[in-house]
């Protein structure tokens, strides 16, 4: 649906260049929800911006739902934005306008009449939960009806992509958990590719399908949202995945220094997950072992467990292969 073929983006400001995305390689396919993460900086609003055209980059070629954004003219931007919805991070709705009013203005923009413009946007009221708020304004709202309210406004002219500006960020960890549940549903019932930026792993965790990680303008790793969370490879990656499960890094450091034996981390996915292999193995090998940290929870929905242990007895490396044989990820760590 949209391809990034050695794009790149800068700046100019006083008469200097600053540059925003470094030539960068990266697909989403049709249908999935992929996540673009980064610190504030990293480059991923510009990366959203390009999609729908609101910027244009500095070179390289991009493609979305099959058109080259640097061939097509006004009009065809504009018919492009028509197939891009966007959902902003603090709403972005009219004041002055109710909700059901909000939620039919791109197609009263587009020439629809309001009687059609109004029952397509009361049918979304209803997809969203909101059908009882329909003559409010966004000032008797709460943050996550406002949201909604964006969501149904952005689905208004029939879009095939979704795109997402730290949608959740402005929201409390219950009404984000409400709003995720929303869009992922969307995602399923109407096969619409959704693009998310946020800089929450958690979020990822949640709703994505793949995810991309950006660090200063740089494409730093992406693929897979269960690959990159359970094993990430860049330490920006690593920084966000421990920032999701709230771990102190240096404290538990500071804690395995006091534990004896090797350091294993075990990773289990799907059924694994809700096997009882730790105690198999540990009868089968005369393994000990200690439980430093864990975390058994889901990616979408694909359940995970993972573990740290630290492994006494002679018998480690028969432990750790019976482990893998079971379909577990073994990884032994440094002290």
């Amino acid at each position: 649906m949209i391809r990034f073929e050695g794009i790149h983006k800068s700046f100019s400001a006083a008469g200097r260049e600053a540059v925003a995305l470094h030539p960068l390689d990266l697909t989403i396919e049709a249908g999935e929800v992929f996540g673009i993460v980064g610190h504030s900086g990293a480059g991923k609003s510009t990366l959203l911006r390009l999609i729908n055209g609101l910027e244009t980059p500095s070179g390289g070629r991009l493609t979305v739902d099959g058109q080259r954004l640097d061939t097509l003219d006004g009009d065809g931007l504009r018919g492009l934005r028509r197939r891009v919805g966007m959902i902003f991070q603090h709403f972005n709705l009219l004041s002055a306008k109710t909700v059901i009013d909000n939620i039919a203005f791109p197609l009263r923009l587009a020439g629809v009449s309001k009687t059609q413009a109004h029952a397509r946007a009361q049918a979304l009221l209803v997809r969203v939960g909101l059908e009882a708020h329909r003559d409010k304004y966004p000032a008797q709202l709460s943050g996550g009806q406002k949201q909604r309210v964006g969501v149904a406004r952005a689905l208004a002219t029939e879009p095939k992509i979704l795109l997402c500006d730290e949608a959740t960020s402005a929201l409390d960890p219950q009404t984000t958990a409400s709003v995720l549940q929303l869009l992922d549903g969307i995602n399923r019932e109407l096969g619409l590719t959704i693009v998310l930026i946020t800089h929450e792993m958690d979020v990822v965790r949640r709703v994505c399908d793949r995810v991309a990680v950006l660090d200063a303008g740089h494409l730093v790793e992406s693929g897979p949202v269960a690959d990159v969370f359970l094993h990430p490879q860049h330490p920006t990656t690593r920084r966000f995945v421990a920032e999701s499960e709230d771990v102190d890094e240096d404290a538990q450091h500071d804690d395995i220094a006091h534990v004896e034996g090797r350091l294993l981390r075990l990773t289990f996915t799907g059924d694994a997950t809700w096997q009882p292999l730790l105690g198999r193995v540990a009868r089968e090998t005369g393994i000990d072992y200690t439980i430093l940290s864990g975390r058994i929870d889901r990616i979408k929905r694909l359940p995970y467990g993972q573990l740290t242990l630290a492994v006494t007895g002679d018998r480690f490396d028969a432990a750790a292969r019976s482990f893998a044989d079971a379909g577990v990820h073994v990884q032994e760590l440094p002290r």
